[in-house]
This record gives structure tokens, sequence and C-alpha cells, in this order.
């Protein structure tokens, strides 16, 4: 799937597709393939920026085209980056689980604290039953 239907595509490259719910005020970002930390400090600037612009508390990191994320990458988004979005007034992130088993195992390596200060994050099998859980 390109960008969400009904959604505003803010970022498109090889590795990531950005784009805004206007409707449901989410900011959603469908990770491709094995990314380099560079790549992901990359799209993670535009989240913030649309977070901060937009006061958004919703996000969906689609992984369902994802490969395996690295250590270097595990550890800046566990390290840094969850802390800062939090800071920005993040409160929920959910993650569509990729269908590869290792990709998944990686990306609950990160995801093994739910919660950092006021964010929760859940993971889910589903793009529909993730962006279900972000509107409850």
């Amino acid at each position: 799937m390109n960008a969400v239907v009904g959604s505003q595509l803010l970022m498109k490259e090889s590795f990531v597709e950005i784009s805004y719910m206007a409707e449901d005020r989410i900011i959603i970002a469908k990770w491709k393939g094995f990314l380099t930390v560079d790549q992901v400090k990359k799209g993670c600037e535009v989240i913030n920026q649309q977070v901060t612009k937009n006061k958004l508390t919703k996000h969906l990191s689609d992984h369902s085209q994802l490969k395996v994320l690295s250590k270097e990458v595990q550890e800046y988004l566990g390290g840094t980056w969850f802390n800062q979005v939090e800071k920005l007034g993040l409160r929920k992130l959910a993650v569509n689980l990729a269908e590869d088993v290792f990709a998944q195992a990686t990306v609950k390596k990160v995801n093994g604290e739910q919660k950092f200060g006021q964010m929760i994050m859940d993971s889910f099998g589903s793009y529909e039953s993730a962006i279900k859980w972000l509107n409850s």
C-alpha cells in the first residue's frame, strides 16, 4: 500500500513513506527494507516536525515491509528518539508488525518497554487494529 487513502504524503524515500491522516490526526511512517541509523533519523525528524507543528499525539509505525533493525537503529530509537518524541507530546505509538519473524524480533526488542514517560506503545498484527487502538 502506498500513501494511506485520505492522507497527505509528507516524505517519500526508498526506505520510508511518511503521511499525515488529518481526519484522525495520526502521523504514519511506513518503513521499508534494511534501515541505516541515518535513514531512521531523517524519517524521525519529519515525524518530530509534524508532531510539533500539528500538536499530534498519535503515531503509526508500519513495519509491514521492514527487514531487520540493526543494533545501532535499536539503540537510537530506544535511547534517544522515543524520549524526544514523548517530550514533543506524542502519547500513543502503534507498531504494525512485519510478517518477517526476524524483523518482528528486532522490533519487539526495541519496543520491550511499553511506556516512555507519558507515551504508550503497543504492537499489532494488522494496520486496521493499530488504527483502531490509536483512535480509542
